[in-house]
């Protein structure tokens, strides 16, 4: 029993370590991308690249992930706030770039791209609490992963006579971005596709909550100590009636269809579900960070870097909050000021090395909320903080001679 149990964990050790180096051998490519004010894309378009990008999954075979340390790729979605400026920047595998390029073109054809070096490694964490300040956090879905949050299509004013739809976007850049010299806030979307399997999965656990809601979920059977309870309730009565009217007649019991009229929560629960478990979905992680040179940490700041999340929430359906073993203003007892410590420097570690390797980490969400969550800036993004691109690339006249 002992020789079994060092055996297994020095097989799940060399795993881990099979892991860490499959990890760490992964090359980035940085990738500025700005659009052409003119540009007629919605976040529709950015829906659709993210399904386009789901093309780099792969799933292992068992020699790959028993004993290459393999994991599916993921690539981050980050958005840098400076002083009056937003920088929109994707971090991709080296060895998919020219995938993802061509993705970003195919949707998004005025797109200048660029590649940026990583803006994060200005920052080195023994400078922490030395040299600046920062509060973090990761963000997840408070509610069954089931249940969306508000999307783009729920942006639009009906009132409106042009430009209906309010870009989320639009308060987003306006207030991480109106802060002081020397400030900065990071926004960081870590997404892995995966395999068509768990994704019939996933659709079958909406489908099964929506039964469940509109009461259609068949019973679950008794268990054991259930019966048995029932039968002790009923004995005494049985016992008294065999007495007094003779031999008792055992019926079965016939299940009635009960008619159920369902109130407006119940249906937009339904709808929501539905919605969200048709489409394709992803593994998803979300960070927030905010910088401040040492001493000029303010704490409004920290209320507007999840401030932002807000206006996602729908509390009928899902909404998005700060995890609470991450935010590093979260421990308040017990060693407060190194807990605090130790959890600014793992965020930050975290978002420069854009950590998503563990196995079933993140939390599922659809690429409509993806869209939400991050897309390019669209028209009717008047925010002057986002960065441009002065002209969009055209194609080449089909007349071009060439040799």
């Amino acid at each position: 029993m002992v020789l079994c149990l060092i055996l297994w964990i020095a097989w799940i050790t060399y795993r881990i370590l099979k892991m860490i180096d499959y990890v760490s051998a992964i090359e980035w490519t940085f990738l500025q991308v700005t659009i052409p004010p003119e540009s007629e894309e919605t976040p529709k378009s950015m829906e659709i690249m993210y399904e386009v990008l789901g093309g780099i999954h792969k799933s292992p075979d068992l020699v790959e992930q028993y004993f290459d340390g393999y994991l599916e790729a993921w690539y981050s979605c980050e958005m840098q706030f400076l002083p009056g400026k937003a920088k929109y920047i994707m971090v991709v595998p080296t060895a998919h770039r020219q995938f993802f390029e061509g993705a970003i073109y195919g949707q998004y054809p005025k797109a200048n791209i660029r590649e940026v070096e990583d803006y994060t490694l200005r920052y080195n964490w023994r400078d922490l609490r030395k040299k600046y300040e920062l509060w973090g956090s990761e963000v997840d879905l408070a509610g069954d992963q089931i249940y969306p949050i508000k999307t783009f299509p729920e942006f639009e004013s009906m009132l409106a006579e042009e430009d209906k739809y309010i870009d989320p976007h639009a308060g987003m850049v306006d207030s991480l971005t109106s802060i002081n010299p020397g400030e900065e806030f990071w926004f960081q979307l870590l997404i892995r596709p995966e395999n068509a399997k768990d994704m019939v999965a996933f659709s079958e656990k909406g489908q099964t909550e929506v039964a469940r809601i509109a009461g259609q979920a068949p019973d679950e059977p008794d268990t054991f100590f259930d019966r048995l309870k029932k039968a002790g309730k009923s004995f005494p009565g049985e016992l008294l009636q065999a007495a007094t009217q003779g031999p008792i007649e055992i019926m079965e019991e016939k299940k009635q269809q009960q008619l159920r009229f369902f109130n407006p929560v119940d249906e937009a629960k339904m709808k929501g579900i539905l919605l969200k478990s048709s489409q394709s979905v992803f593994h998803a992680k979300i960070r927030i960070i905010h910088i401040a040179p040492i001493g000029q940490m303010k704490k409004p700041n920290i209320g507007r870097a999840f401030g932002v999340f807000k206006q996602y929430n729908t509390f009928h359906l899902n909404s998005l909050r700060p995890e609470p073993t991450t935010k590093t203003n979260g421990p308040n007892y017990l060693l407060r000021d190194k807990r605090r410590y130790w959890r600014e420097k793992r965020v930050l570690l975290n978002f420069q090395w854009r950590d998503f390797w563990g196995r079933g980490s993140g939390q599922w969400f659809s690429a409509e909320e993806l869209a939400t969550l991050y897309h390019f800036p669209v028209k009717y993004l008047r925010a002057p903080s986002v960065e441009r691109a002065k002209a969009g690339l055209q194609s080449p006249p089909d007349n071009l001679p060439y040799a």
